[in-house]
């Protein structure tokens, strides 16, 4: 049987922590027909993050370069993917099926890749609309692209699911399973590695024995760099020094736009804030559980949140996970410093009527896999 039937293509690292759950249940079923593709588009992001989940890319692309844009960063991508598609149909292991997930240039450019080799293209967390091409920048543009190549769409909710039917996607070809996300933060609780963790930043662990109240302050979208950024840093200036009862954390960027802007800033001499490098996702997700606020663009921990009852302020005009708005535990803000610091004071949600994770309930790992080994074996009945 060949061993590539189905072609998983990884780029940054939200895609590896949402698509783990997925090869981990590959590897409980014994099913052994898939291999791993690294794009490599957040490289040194991403590294670290391969032994953690306990997986390693049987091919590495290593699409990125310093200073790319977005022109040359999609060409090397759908390049980098149809070359390694053609090496394995010329040595006749040419894959059924290519997943990915999310919206990064990574994806579209898998979704592409698929299509022009007549490979179905498994899209995992489909459905995500802000219905703004330029909110977020690129990826409501890269998701709709590779929702019209997509043979299954894996939503995450049923909003996701209304919003592929609004697009005219056949109903048959999608399926609500919850965000695999939720299916991660399960498989990283019970880690002994977490459950015993210190913080490998000496500042960050005193900071957690000084303080009660954290709050979690992280900001990489591109819609945020620049004057948004700055708006953010004259924000958190201002909220520290008046509560200086509150920590602010926030781990930076390695993107140059955000990092040069964040260190060059005053922010460095409050002393209730510590800005630190990126952490690796055990420390992120054990910070998160120890929060009283998330100030914050990133679209996965808008999804983990929940599980720790945090509320969020959301640094963006639109979200394409709007569900925690609707249930009133996270709000946009966008990068405005006044909308900041007034919902700071304001905004107090609560989690009782909120019982779980409205993103998943850590079983969307295994609805997918049974998906998709049923379409395989060609003895699923659409409905």
């Amino acid at each position: 049987m060949n061993s590539h039937e189905i072609l998983i293509v990884i780029g940054t690292r939200p895609e590896l922590i949402k698509v783990a759950p997925l090869i981990h249940e590959f590897k409980r079923r014994n099913f052994v027909n898939y291999k791993v593709v690294n794009s490599g588009q957040h490289k040194e992001l991403l590294d670290m993050y391969w032994d953690v989940f306990d997986i390693q890319p049987d091919y590495d692309l290593n699409i990125i370069t310093p200073n790319q844009d977005l022109t040359s960063l999609t060409c090397k991508a759908l390049l980098s993917i149809s070359d390694l598609i053609k090496k394995l149909i010329n040595n006749n292991q040419q894959p059924i099926y290519l997943l990915s997930q999310g919206d990064t240039t990574t994806v579209m450019a898998s979704s592409l890749a698929a299509f022009y080799n007549n490979i179905k293209f498994l899209h995992l967390e489909a459905g995500l609309r802000s219905n703004d091409l330029f909110q977020p920048f690129p990826e409501e543009f890269n998701r709709k692209i590779a929702g019209i190549t997509t043979y299954m769409h894996f939503a995450p909710t049923q909003t996701a699911r209304e919003n592929l039917l609004k697009e005219n996607i056949s109903n048959e070809r999608i399926f609500i399973t919850g965000n695999t996300i939720v299916d991660s933060l399960k498989f990283i609780e019970k880690n002994t590695r977490f459950k015993e963790l210190k913080f490998s930043c000496s500042d960050l662990n005193k900071a957690i024995d000084k303080y009660k109240k954290i709050v979690l302050v992280t900001c990489h979208r591109r819609e945020n760099h620049s004057f948004n950024l700055e708006e953010l840093v004259s924000a958190i200036i201002q909220l520290a020094k008046e509560n200086m009862d509150h920590f602010f954390i926030w781990p930076v960027h390695a993107n140059p736009n955000v990092k040069t802007i964040i260190e060059k800033s005053e922010l460095k001499f409050e002393e209730n804030v510590l800005l630190t490098k990126s952490l690796n996702y055990l420390e992120l997700i054990k910070l998160m559980s120890l929060c009283s606020l998330i100030i914050t663009d990133s679209g996965g921990i808008q999804e983990e949140a929940p599980s720790f009852k945090i509320p969020v302020l959301v640094l963006r005009e639109v979200t394409e996970r709007p569900e925690g708005i609707r249930l009133g535990i996270a709000k946009l803000v966008s990068c405005k410093s006044d909308k900041i610091i007034e919902a700071f004071y304001n905004f107090k949600p609560s989690f009782d009527l909120v019982p779980s994770n409205p993103y998943g309930d850590g079983k969307s790992a295994e609805r997918i896999v049974d998906i998709i080994l049923k379409e395989k074996d060609k003895s699923i009945v659409f409905k």
